[in-house]
């Protein structure tokens, strides 16, 4: 990104609001854009983005975070994430049973469902007028296990024998 044409999108969203940026502030900012992957046109919409939607402030410039946000998004809520996993382990199940270990590309959820709840177990034993009790119990669980835990999780070199046995992946 070109120094110059960053500075002169960062310099408008301060005057937008009536702040000024430091030099040192705006050097941390391009490099922060630079690891984060933003490119020119991303930068210069969320921005634009910014500048059109953000009322109060004036005299305060718009954090970096909110800078990302309009970019990118807000990141969504565990609480979201949570029920959002809980029903891809519910439809995996629908539709192919306890016998098929789930995909499982969430580290909370594979967690949870090797350790607190070992899938096929459960899966066996899941009564589907009871989902929603499991689907409450998961997401208070996924939202207390917001850091996975290592030592919970299966070592990858045991992982070739669990295939070779038939159990997980």
């Amino acid at each position: 990104m070109d120094y110059r044409a960053y500075g002169k999108i960062i310099f408008g969203l301060a005057g937008n609001y009536g702040a000024t940026i430091p030099p040192a502030t705006l050097d941390i900012w391009l490099e922060m854009l630079k690891a984060d992957g933003i490119t020119y046109q991303q930068l210069q919409q969320g921005v634009q983005k910014i500048m059109r939607g953000k009322k109060d402030g004036y005299g305060r410039m718009p954090t970096y975070v909110e800078l990302i946000e309009s970019i990118r998004g807000a990141q969504p809520k565990i609480e979201d994430r949570a029920l959002v996993e809980a029903n891809k382990i519910l439809d995996h199940l629908r539709l192919h049973g306890a016998g098929v270990w789930p995909e499982m590309s969430d580290p909370i959820t594979r967690q949870l469902m090797t350790t607190r709840w070992h899938y096929p177990t459960w899966a066996g034993q899941c009564v589907e007028s009871e989902n929603h009790w499991w689907v409450k119990e998961f997401c208070e669980a996924y939202r207390s296990t917001n850091a996975v835990n290592p030592a919970l999780e299966i070592p990858d070199r045991v992982r070739p024998m669990l295939k070779m046995m038939g159990g997980e992946r």
